[in-house]
């Protein structure tokens, strides 16, 4: 098996590794046979060592982000949306470039940390400035990919900071009867979002459909 040769970051990344966190994050992150995170790889890099490596990085290519969120690991794949959503959040310019090199390597968004680092930091706030393109929330919203349902109602947080609840209020009507628990968890962290700022709207909600929603989105 050829050995594929390192990225700067990835060298970088890899002097802040641990074999012994690598394994604790293996068993926290589920990816033992049959569960979400099966074929997920860590080598035990903690999310300040991550933020740091990444600013060292800001400026990295196309290129090597590329490779980055094709990573079989996963704090380089990590590693590659802080930087996304960093220079997203500080380039008006590069704003629509981000969006699409995301949604066009989101099948490497494959966890739920790595969804709610990036979903409402990139697609949310493109959605703010570009409101015609929620209608792919449509879409993901009724995905068979767990993350891709994730990001339909995550990415919504960035609408809610602004006064905006048409959309969460919507997938969370789809989603309060999705089959996984980490739907069941988004859903009631957004509902929570919501009701900081509007809890009426909340609060009918609940009542409205109740007998549907489950333990761990009221929990939530």
């Amino acid at each position: 098996m050829k050995i594929m040769e390192l990225t700067r970051v990835q060298k970088e990344l890899r002097k802040y590794s641990s074999p012994e966190r690598a394994k604790k994050q293996k068993r926290f992150f589920k990816t033992g046979q049959g569960e979400y995170a099966e074929h997920d790889l860590f080598i035990g890099v903690t999310v300040p060592d991550i933020r740091k490596v990444a600013k060292k990085f800001f400026y990295c290519g196309y290129h090597e982000l590329k490779i980055l969120i094709n990573s079989p690991i996963h704090e380089d794949r990590f590693t590659a949306l802080i930087i996304l959503t960093e220079r997203f959040k500080n380039d008006k310019e590069e704003q629509r470039l981000i969006f699409y090199f995301y949604l066009k390597h989101f099948h490497c968004v494959n966890n739920w940390d790595l969804v709610d680092v990036s979903a409402y930091k990139i697609v949310g706030a493109y959605i703010l400035e570009k409101p015609k393109a929620a209608q792919l929330l449509k879409k993901y919203v009724r995905s068979d990919n767990l993350w891709e349902r994730r990001l339909s109602i995550v990415s919504t947080l960035a609408l809610i900071q602004n006064n905006q609840f048409s959309w969460t209020m919507r997938n969370a009507k789809i989603l309060i009867s999705d089959k996984h628990d980490l739907t069941h968890k988004a859903v009631g962290w957004m509902l929570r979002e919501v009701w900081k700022r509007d809890n009426k709207i909340v609060e009918e909600f609940l009542i409205k459909y109740y007998k549907k929603i489950s333990r761990t989105t009221l929990r939530y």
